[in-house]
Order: structure tokens, then C-alpha cells, then sequence
């Protein structure tokens, strides 16, 4: 179901009272939610936009770009798991050379929506950005239920810590194709070594492997509210369960070896095989979506 928050109204509503708000008329209100699909993203490429969210702590001090969310007081932008790339994360480009002046209050951001493919100082990547943008400070003192719901799970940073449980599930999940250096150079992960990670407290991907991990998470949640966040807690819970059974698979042994030929690693290189990877790839990619859209709905 979707959560769309009462806070548009609001900032229609005072809109006329910022002096930026006059360009908005004409440009296209777009939603987190809207940009989980690239292909809808593309239709509006070199088109005037405006979205409404927060910006993340880790924008760069001089502000000539910012990382817009849909959840404030986040430290970090958030990434497809293992990787370097943008989700649930917009980046924005300002307009004027003296950038963007930093707050933690909900903002309208409007620009022109630019494709293309971007690594940024930071080095995470992106196929698109609002550029030549300007933003306005939104007035909340008149907080809707939903928005003080969302800001207070927002305050827990549980969110930020799913974002890192689905990075151990991942590694769980995939750990044949993963590369390390040994002394005899770049190869695969040997199952030994897919444990270490694991199990071994401080650890690459020592996330899960503890008591209560995933409960832990799931109480954090339920503090702020049960009910509301439901969904959350379900998405948890099945990653839960996909990380033990990842994890059963890697400790009994349900995994093969075949000679890897591929000019990266060289000829002839020994690689590991889960006997079920396709199934926990899919698993994985299923849970994920599932808390990615569950996120971009959260619309302010």
C-alpha cells in the first residue's frame, strides 16, 4: 500500500510563499518511488523536474552537488548491496556557484533531469541527476502523523543498518564470485575464506553473524511502531531466513568446483560453485527489491 505523505499538501499549500516556488509550476513532480525505473526516468531526460526530500549529511562541504533522499539525518547515501551504485538516492547538481547551503529540514529540489553515466568524487555511480538545481526549505511545524512516524524510525538509523544487513545477506548469497588477494595473487574466494568473512568478529562482512542480529533490528522497529511498519519487519525477517539458509549451504558443503576461464583471473583458475546460486540469487534480488520499493514509497 502506498504511503504518500500529507507534507505535498502542505508545501502546496505555502508554496507562494517562496520567491523559487515560480519556476515550479511548469516542472514535472517526480516521487522516489517514480525512480526505481530507469525506463520512466528516461522519459522525462532534459526535462524540468521537482521532488521533494532531504539531503544527506555526506554531501560534499562546498555544496556544488548534494545526495537527495527520501529520509533525513542519513549519513550516507544509500547503494545497491556491494556496490557503489545509487539507490533510493538522487543526486543533485546546483545551480549557482555557491552551491547548496546544508540543512537537515525537508526541501523542494527543482532542475533538469540529466542522463548520462556519472562517477562522482565520492566514486558512486549513477545513470542519471538533477542538474541546475535550486531547493526550498518546506515548513513542518504542522507534522502529519505519518511524516512524525517516518522521522522518528528515521532518528533510530535502523534504516542504514538494513541497508548493511542486506550487504552480508549478498555476500552470503554470492560469495563464489567474489575476489580476494592471496599471496599467490587476485583468485576466488576458497570456502574457508567465505567463512572467515563471515564469522570472524570486525570482519569484511561480519554483519549477521551474531546472536539476535536480525532481531535486534526488528525490535529497533517495533519500538517506533509495529503496525505502521509491518511490511519493514516482514522484509527483515525473510532476510533472515535467506541468510541462514546461505549460510547452511556454505557450511555443509553445497557448493562445487569448476575451472574458471576468463582473461581477468587467467586460464585455468579454480572457482566455487554454490549447488543452489541461481535460487539464492533470485532470493536475494527479491528481498531487496521488496525494501527498495517499500522505501521509495515513503514519499514526504
Amino acid at each position: 500500500m502506498k504511503r504518500i505523505l500529507s507534507l505535498i499538501l502542505i508545501s502546496l499549500m505555502i508554496c507562494p510563499l517562496f520567491v523559487a516556488c515560480s519556476g515550479e509550476d511548469s516542472a514535472q513532480l517526480l516521487s522516489f518511488a517514480q525512480a526505481q525505473s530507469v525506463e520512466e526516468m528516461q522519459k522525462l531526460d532534459g526535462k524540468r523536474v521537482t521532488i521533494i526530500g532531504y539531503m544527506s549529511t555526506l554531501s560534499p562541504v562546498s555544496g556544488k552537488f548534494m545526495y537527495l533522499m527520501n529520509l533525513p539525518y542519513q549519513s550516507c547515501p544509500f547503494c545497491i548491496p556491494n556496490t557503489t551504485q545509487l539507490s533510493n538516492t538522487i543526486a543533485v547538481y546546483a545551480k549557482s556557484q555557491d552551491g547548496f547551503e546544508f540543512t537537515d529540514r525537508a526541501i523542494r529540489v527543482t532542475g533538469i533531469l540529466d542522463f548520462d553515466n556519472y562517477t562522482d568524487e565520492f566514486g558512486y555511480e549513477y545513470s542519471y541527476r538533477i542538474k541546475d538545481a535550486t531547493y526550498t526549505v518546506l515548513d513542518t511545524s504542522d507534522m502529519p502523523e505519518e511524516l512524525r512516524l517516518w522521522q522518528q524510525l528515521a532518528s533510530t538509523d535502523v534504516i542504514s543498518e538494513v541497508y548493511s544487513m542486506f550487504d552480508y545477506v549478498s555476500f552470503l548469497c554470492h560469495w563464489t564470485s567474489y575476489t580476494a588477494q592471496f599471496q599467490e595473487g587476485k583468485d576466488y574466494l576458497y570456502p574457508s575464506n567465505a567463512l572467515y568473512f563471515i564469522e570472524t568478529e570486525g570482519a569484511q562482512f561480519n554483519y549477521g553473524f551474531r546472536d539476535g542480529y536480525f532481531d535486534k533490528m526488528i525490535g529497533t522497529i517495533n519500538e517506533v511502531d509495529p503496525e505502521a511498519f509491518a511490511e519493514l519487519t516482514a522484509i527483515v525477517e525473510r532476510a533472515k531466513a535467506l541468510a541462514g539458509r546461505a549460510y547452511g549451504a556454505l557450511k555443509n558443503g553445497d557448493y562445487y568446483t569448476t575451472k574458471e576461464y576468463d582473461n581477468v583471473f587467467g586460464d585455468g583458475r579454480l572457482q566455487y560453485k554454490m549447488n543452489d546460486a541461481d535460487s539464492f540469487a533470485a532470493e536475494m534480488n527479491s528481498v531487496f527489491a521488496s525494501f527498495s520499493s517499500w522505501l521509495a514509497d515513503w514519499e514526504i
